[in-house]
Parts: structure tokens; sequence; C-alpha cells
């Protein structure tokens, strides 16, 4: 086996892994009103443990509901939602992995006590940086009543059959707010020193592990540092003593907090294994094992890690949820048809909006029951025409339904949109997505042709007995109402493709998350770029954490922003844009750029039905990202079809 360290057993405590791949908490949002574990909860969980981790750590649970994040978070406090729990431990157990559950609190990083007229609880009335909510220090009384509650907490995981329970000392939440004097302002014994500040997180340690005795695993979540102030490395490794001496059986390493955003929840704006420096550090530190990551996706490096003696345990986490049969495919040597994390933070800002967690590459996440593949009742001939993600997606499923399928695409490469997607500066992860969906789709036998161009009159009726149509979007320019055709012009989408350039001076229209990726790349060549937006601010589209990095790197090489501003005219190699119902002009520029945004491309839908030719349009639901809608779409069109007949099934736009 190639990867040997990774499927090697480990033990903490008592508690043997059948390897050392570990799925760590994330929320999910998947519980009901009543913060009880919903099918979809136990169906998501169960799909992780049958993909291979040989330790799955539940996702953060709460023993009070003033600590929560909504009313879809996972509740630890009620012993009515003993059967759930149990359910959910048993889902996990039936593919061989073991299971844990992390327990804490939000402390001042949640709007939830906001809804119900409430106060944040916090060791001090310090606002959270990023929530920014009422917040009220506690006293003296609720930290006893915390410690009697997580004690609760406790006793209901271990009744549910949990294998290990895991304190969150991380994230820059409750427990962790008393360590940081950034967020523990506190003069008692709870606060000022280091001692102080690390006294309730060691009571809290020293009651868990009496209240499950010596030989029961215990593991702890701490954060290696706060990046903008706060708690550092030295801090850190200093507190990991101090746990393994308060009874702790294993720490798991993140970093950051709401403040530092990007490290608590990286993005692509990270490189992949950025944490394993601190972990190590840590490691050193203590004599326990040490469970790390630090947005790892591929095994090699996961590998690399373990057999340095980094860590004992490699955290894949959000690669889990991208992908949970990440660690049975390593596992067969099926490395290419891993579909990677692209660290686009899709599942952290999604999942409340969506009413439950959701993937840009994974349309199953959330949805594994009601997105099941049957075998189809008798095998058809299908082309798919359109080699983007959206027809491979739909190749793949109707490839596992048990059909020949047989794909083209006009291109010369595979993946269209995403192609230019993965360009700008550090997306270029994104672009992982377009190989593994086509290994997974040539070893379920689909023959693939690329340079290929598929015209209708040239397709025998009765050659297949369906056409899938995924020809995807397509850039358009804006509609000026005067253009004296001065200024070269092409689109953002054929730049970032190479199929156009631009000179030194360019007017990029269109400030959406495409026009500012556009704006960065063309200023690493030196381009002196001004940007128009109609809207008063850039990059709406983007989620917030990957807007502030995406604004901070175009400050950083000086393109200039005109928003509010919506350009009308080009004359003279000069813009003319309305700002408060008055011209401007801004100029002179060599190149105009469009960024506004992409339409459904024309298909030849109509053309086909003419020659008697069943044929599907796979069309796009608002949605999330571009290539969850798109991936999303193409899932559900093709197992629409296995409740109808193909020879009588007409799409309808919607």
């Amino acid at each position: 086996m190639k990867y040997q360290k990774l499927f090697e057993p480990f033990s903490i405590g008592r508690m043997r892994l059948k390897n050392r791949i570990v799925m760590g908490p994330m929320g999910t949002s998947l519980c009901d009103e009543r913060s009880t574990p919903t099918q979809r909860f136990i169906d998501y969980y169960e799909e992780r443990a049958k993909g291979g981790a040989g330790l799955v750590i539940v996702e953060h649970a709460y023993p009070q509901k003033l600590g929560i994040k909504s009313e879809r978070s996972a509740g630890l406090w009620d012993w009515d939602t003993l059967p759930a729990w149990k359910a959910t431990v048993e889902a996990i157990h039936r593919h061989g992995a073991q299971a844990a559950i992390e327990i804490g609190h939000l402390g001042r990083c949640t709007d939830y006590p906001s809804s119900i007229g409430e106060k944040a609880m916090a060791p001090s009335a310090v606002r959270c940086p990023v929530a920014q909510v009422p917040t009220r220090a506690v006293g003296t009384e609720e930290i006893e009543a915390y410690k009697s509650d997580y004690l609760n907490a406790v006793r209901l995981a271990r009744a549910a059959g949990f294998d290990a329970v895991e304190l969150h000392f991380a994230n820059g939440y409750f427990l962790a707010e008393w360590i940081s004097g950034r967020s523990n302002k506190r003069t008692d014994r709870y606060g000022g020193t280091f001692d102080n500040r690390v006294r309730f997180a060691l009571e809290l340690t020293e009651l868990v592990r009496r209240e499950v005795g010596p030989d029961y695993p215990l593991l702890a979540r701490l954060a290696s540092r706060e990046v903008n102030g706060g708690r550092g490395i030295e801090e850190s490794r200093v507190f990991a003593k101090l746990l393994e001496a308060a009874g702790v059986d294993c720490l798991d390493i993140n970093a950051g907090s709401p403040s530092e955003y990007d490290w608590e929840f990286p993005s692509y704006f990270q490189p992949q294994g950025f944490l394993l420096e601190d972990i190590e550090r840590i490691r050193r530190s203590v004599s326990i094992p040490v469970i790390g990551g630090g947005r790892i996706t591929e095994p090699q490096m996961a590998e690399c890690a373990l057999l340095d003696g980094r860590l004992d345990l490699i955290s894949i986490n959000r690669g889990l949820i991208a992908d949970p049969a990440w660690p049975a495919k390593v596992r067969s040597g099926r490395e290419e048809q891993i579909r990677r994390c692209v660290g686009c933070t899709c599942c952290i800002n999604e999942k409340e909006r969506r009413k439950g967690i959701v993937c840009t590459v994974n349309p199953f996440v959330g949805r594994e029951r009601e997105l099941a593949i049957l075998r189809a009742d008798a095998e058809k001939r299908i082309l798919v025409v359109g080699g983007g993600p959206a027809g491979l997606q739909a190749a793949v499923v109707a490839a596992r339904q048990g059909h020949r399928v047989s794909l083209v695409e006009q291109e010369r490469q595979l993946g269209g949109m995403v192609r230019a997607a993965g360009v700008p500066p550090m997306k270029w992860d994104i672009l992982s997505l377009i190989p593994a969906l086509a290994a997974e789709a040539e070893a379920l036998g689909v023959k693939i042709r690329t340079n290929c161009r598929v015209e209708p009159d040239r397709i025998a009726p009765g050659a297949y007995d369906l056409v899938v149509l995924a020809t995807g979007q397509e850039p358009f320019f804006p509609c000026l109402w005067e253009n004296d055709g001065s200024l070269r012009e092409t689109t953002a989408v054929a730049l970032l493709n190479g199929e156009s350039w631009c000179g030194e001076r360019v007017a990029l229209i269109g400030g959406g998350m495409v026009g500012c990726e556009c704006a960065e790349f063309l200023s690493e060549y030196g381009k002196k770029v001004t940007l128009f937006e109609m809207k008063e601010g850039l990059a709406q589209d983007a989620y917030w954490n990957i807007r502030d990095q995406l604004l901070q790197r175009m400050k950083k090489y000086e393109v200039r922003a005109v928003t509010g501003a919506a350009a009308t005219a080009v004359r003279k190699r000069s813009i003319v844009c309305m700002e408060n119902e008055a011209e401007r002009s801004y100029g002179p520029f060599d190149t105009m750029v469009s960024a506004v945004g992409l339409r459904e491309a024309a298909t030849m839908e109509g053309r086909l039905r003419e020659r008697g030719i069943r044929c599907v349009v796979i069309r796009q639901k608002e949605g999330a990202s571009g290539i969850q809608r798109t991936l999303t779409a193409a899932v559900e069109t093709m197992l629409a079809l296995k409740n109808k007949k193909i020879e009588h099934f007409h799409s309808k736009k919607k």
C-alpha cells in the first residue's frame, strides 16, 4: 500500500482507531428547531464513516441553549434527544469508525441570544469583533452552573455511546475566551495573570476527567494562536502541557478566532498545510498524541506529515465534506478521483441560510438520502454534450444508474467556465474538480471525446435514447447607449483563458467577484486597472471573508475602483459614467474588459426536438456558488429521469 502510515492503526487511550485519518468537528445546521439530530444529520455522519475515516468527531454540541449558533445547532442538554444521538453513534459505528463529540459554547460569538432578548455571555463584557452583539460578563454562580450543565452534556454523550468527548478550547468561543487576555478582562481569580486565565478551563477539564473515570478517552481542541494579538504559540504550548496534566489524552490543534477568520476557517488564500509548523511545536511540548491538519487535501502531504513525526493523526475535515470517500479512494489507489476541498468556504457561509450544510464541489452533502443514485430499470444510450462540471456530473450520475454514456466537448480541454475560475491568483485549487470528475466518469465507463463539436443534423434519430445538453453559460458585453469603437474590447473570461489580451490601461466593467479577481490578475502583470461598478460595494457576490482578502489584495496592487457609477458610453478612448445623475468621464484607456456576468448559452434543444431526438437541458437554479448550482442542477436533472421514462421526458424551463 502506498500510504502505509495513514492507514496504520492507532490508539487514544483505550480507543482503537483503524487508521490515522480524523474527521474534525464542523457545524452542519442539520438538526431540527429543537437542536435535535435529524435523519439528514445521521445520514451525513454515516456517509463520512462509510468513506473510511478512523475517527469521526461530531460537530460542536452545546450544553446550554444560550450558547448555540442557531436553533439548528446540536444540543446536548435535553435527555429527550438521547435516541437521536444513539442513532448517530450507531450509524458511525456501523462502518468501523470510532465516534467522538465536541462539547462547548459560543460565548460572545453568537447572535442567537439577541434573537430571544438576551445578552451573549462571556468572561467579560467585550463584544465579538464579528458578531458585535450585546455581551455581559458572567458571575461566579453562572460559572458553576455552566460546569454543571457541561457535566450533564458529557453524561448524555456517554449514554449515547460516544467513544470519546472533546472539550472545545478553540475558535475564540466561550472556553477559549477565558484563556485569552484579548477577551478576558476580569480582575478576579479567573482573570489578569496567565494562571488565572486558564483556571476555569483546567477546573472544567479536571471535573470531566473525574466524571468519566481514568480510562475514558478525553480530547481537547486547542487553537495554537490568535494571530492578530492575544494568545500566542508559546502560551499555547504551556497550556497544552497543563491540559495533559489535567487528564487530557489527546490534543486536536487548529488556530484563529473571529478576529483572524482565515486561520479559523481557512480559504484558498491560505496555503495547504499552513498550520503544520504550529502543530509540530505543540507536539514537542507534550507526550500525548496530537491531531492536526490545516487545509490538507493531498494524500502525499498527509502521509509526509505523519512520517516526519509532526503529528500523530491527520484531520482532513472539510476535505471529507467535499469527498467523504477520501480515505477509501486513497487506500485503493484512486487519488485522482478525489473531489478536493477548494477552500471556497461555501460550507461555512451557506449552512444557516440554506438550512443545512452545502458544498461547492459535492452536491450530495446534507442530501445523502434524498439524492441517492439508484440503478435504472433498463440500460439506455445517453449522449452528454458539454464537458464542464454540469456535463461531467451528469455523465457520472447516468453511468452510476447503469446507462451507456458518451460525453463530447468542443474545446480541447474539459472544464468549461471552471478553467477561467481557476486562473486568478490563489484559486488554482478549484481546477482539481475537473480531472477528478473526468477520472470518476472514465472509471465508470463513460467515453469522453474533446475537440469534438456536435451538430444536430449529424445525430441520427435512434442513435441515442437521450441527449443531455450541458452547454452552461457564456459571458456577454454590457449594453452601452453609445460606443464609438475607440477601445479594444474583450471579456474577463477570455482574458483569464488566454484567448485575448489587453493594453496597459484597462477599464474593467463590472465589480463583482469575477471583475475583482480579473483586476487582481491583470495587476500582477503591471496593468493599470480601473474597475467600474454600478453598486456601491465591490465583490458583493463573494462571501465576506473572501471579499475582505480580495479587496486587500486589490488595494495592494493599487486597483482604482469607481463605485456607484453606471458605465453608459465609450468616447474617444474614455468611459463615460452616470454618477448622481451627472456624466463623468474617465480615461484614456486601451482596452475595455467586460465582467458584467454570464447568461445561459444557446443550446441545440429546438433543432434536436425538430428532428425527433429526445433531449433535456441542464438549467441552473439560484443558490450558493455557480459551481454548486451547476452540479446540483446536473444531479437533480439526471435523478428526475428515474421517475420518468426517458423517451417521454421533456425539459421545461422553470
